[in-house]
């Protein structure tokens, strides 16, 4: 059977395009589609990367201050509340207002413990407990105020009665 021209010109054309679909669904579909799952997998990772590093940056922030807080416990192991509490009271000229000093017991946990006193004042003005509370919060010894309870007095709605508590916080031994 011998073709004509033709016939081998529409053959031939047939066949390369019949090459064309194959190499195109064969080859060509399949690299960029793994082209592109490839991009997709390298944008998610640049993501998590850069998720990473902001958290090892949060991370060492917060080692830092962790360390910084942890060196500042060690050096007031001397530190007593009651004291401190108290010359802080005469410095305000409060300790005559003061009606009662009650340590209590504190949490402890895995790496501190803390030491917790109960203070009691009666007849105080409001910018008086401001200024000493503001002094106890601010103390560089690491003071936290828990709890606090103010009551007007009924002879005189001008002075307060108050109740509060201070927690001061010391590292544990290790075991």
């Amino acid at each position: 059977m011998r073709l004509s021209g033709r016939e081998k010109a529409i053959l031939s054309v047939g066949g390369a395009f019949l090459a064309a679909v194959l190499f195109w669904i064969g080859v060509w579909e399949p690299v960029q589609a793994r082209l592109d799952l490839l991009g997709r997998r390298v944008e998610a990772k640049q993501a998590e990367y850069r998720q990473v590093r902001e958290l090892a940056r949060r991370f060492a922030t917060l080692r830092a201050r962790i360390g910084g807080i942890e060196a500042h416990l060690k050096r007031s192991r001397d530190f007593s509340i009651l004291s401190y509490l108290e010359s802080l009271a005469k410095r305000q000229r409060l300790q005559d207002r003061i009606v009662q000093m009650k340590p209590k017991g504190g949490d402890t946990t895995r790496y501190y413990r803390e030491s917790t006193v109960e203070i009691k004042m009666e007849k105080v003005r409001l910018a008086e407990l401001v200024r000493y509370l503001f002094q106890v919060e601010n103390s560089p010894e690491l003071l936290r105020i828990k709890l606090l309870q103010i009551r007007p007095r009924f002879d005189d709605p001008d002075l307060l009665d108050v109740r509060f508590q201070v927690a001061a916080y010391e590292p544990r031994e290790a075991s």
